[in-house]
């Protein structure tokens, strides 16, 4: 081989260790810092037209980054001076309850739809947040509940009932709505003898409540002064046939709660992706009187409300073939044992009211 192919040669790998040991001794270690923040008061609570008494519970947000991790108990809010008080100089003291519950102690206090309320509280260290005052707005009755049974195509659970609720927008008002709800539903387990040496079965079924859980908001801009239908609230499994008994709550909110919650809606529905803009602290309406940078998280409203209730037992639909056929293959499936503890502790007798 030529002595210049070798030199060349010898020179590329020179060229390539110095080349190799510049680039690695170039990457340095970063200490990225470990976000802290300082524990921030979380409020929640409303007051509604409905009869006392109403709750407020206070916490603290987590500590990010702590050595030792935090307390739960240290997040409850204790010895709070709380009062409630209306646009008329009616007032109210909320006393704590439980951990970080407080409730008020008038029950001769109670909300109405047009006065105006704010919430204030002293803590501990001195520090004192007061509520933005709100006018409790008005809301429509619930016309009907409708239903509908669904297939689902999920072997454990194949078949729901759907739950939507029908109402009257106002013509005359801008209205801005929220609905929760919640459906107690037949479960069935193996049961156990009624007595020594029985051999009849008892507790074999139970009622279980099952709450809506997603944000459900509107705002009437595109419906103003219509009727408002089939906007669904609930769903709930259907395990055995026998009843269901439904109740949705309506509730009439002012427009900066809807956007307390859109904005809540909003931060949930956040994919995590490079694309997804920077996540901003949910504020609500409470804030340090000394400081108006000091927000609370969570919200205090003014807030109305109407109820309807609805007892499911008719199963009629094009579904109930296949519906009934499933249910009672599904033996094999119920748990073993009382169904008071399978899946309790739960009744097991209806509900009274109903």
């Amino acid at each position: 081989m030529p002595t210049h192919v070798i030199f060349d040669m010898i020179r590329l790998i020179v060229i390539l260790f110095i080349s190799s040991y510049v680039a690695i001794s170039c990457i340095d270690r970063v200490e990225l810092p470990i976000r802290t923040e300082a524990p921030r008061l979380v409020v929640e609570g409303q007051i509604t037209n409905e009869a006392p008494p109403y709750s407020v519970r206070l916490t603290y947000t987590g500590n990010y980054g702590g050595e030792n991790g935090q307390n739960p108990a240290d997040q409850y809010v204790t010895g709070a001076q709380v009062t409630l008080a209306d646009d008329q100089g009616r007032s109210t003291r909320m006393l704590q309850r439980g951990q970080g519950i407080y409730l008020t102690a008038d029950t001769t206090f109670r909300g109405q739809i047009g006065r105006t309320y704010s919430l204030s509280i002293v803590l501990n260290d001195g520090k004192r947040y007061v509520s933005k005052p709100e006018k409790m707005p008005a809301v429509p009755l619930i016309d009907s509940i409708s239903k509908v049974i669904t297939p689902k195509e999920n072997l454990p659970i194949p078949y729901y009932f759907e739950y939507s609720v029908n109402t009257q927008d106002p013509v005359s008002e801008k209205n801005y709505y929220r609905w929760t709800g919640y459906a107690i539903i037949n479960r069935m387990s193996k049961g156990r003898p009624c007595n020594l040496g029985s051999p009849a079965i008892c507790y074999d079924r139970c009622w279980v409540t099952i709450p809506s859980t997603d944000v459900n908001i509107y705002s009437d801009d595109a419906i103003n002064g219509k009727p408002l239908r089939n906007r669904f609230v609930l769903q709930a499994p259907i395990y055995t046939i026998g009843p269901q008994l439904v109740e949705i709550i309506q509730y009439g909110i002012t427009q900066s709660n809807y956007q307390f919650w859109k904005l809540y809606q909003q931060q949930n529905a956040r994919t995590g992706s490079i694309f997804d803009p920077l996540p901003a602290p949910v504020t609500g309406n409470v804030v340090n009187v000394a400081s108006s940078t000091d927000l609370a998280r969570g919200y205090f409203a003014a807030t109305s409300i109407t109820r309807k209730r609805l007892r499911v037992q008719d199963y009629t639909s094009r579904y109930f073939g296949a519906l009934n056929s499933y249910i009672f293959s599904q033996t094999a499936l119920y748990y073993q044992g009382d169904c008071r503890d399978v899946y309790g502790p739960v009744p097991v007798v209806e509900p009274d009211g109903w």
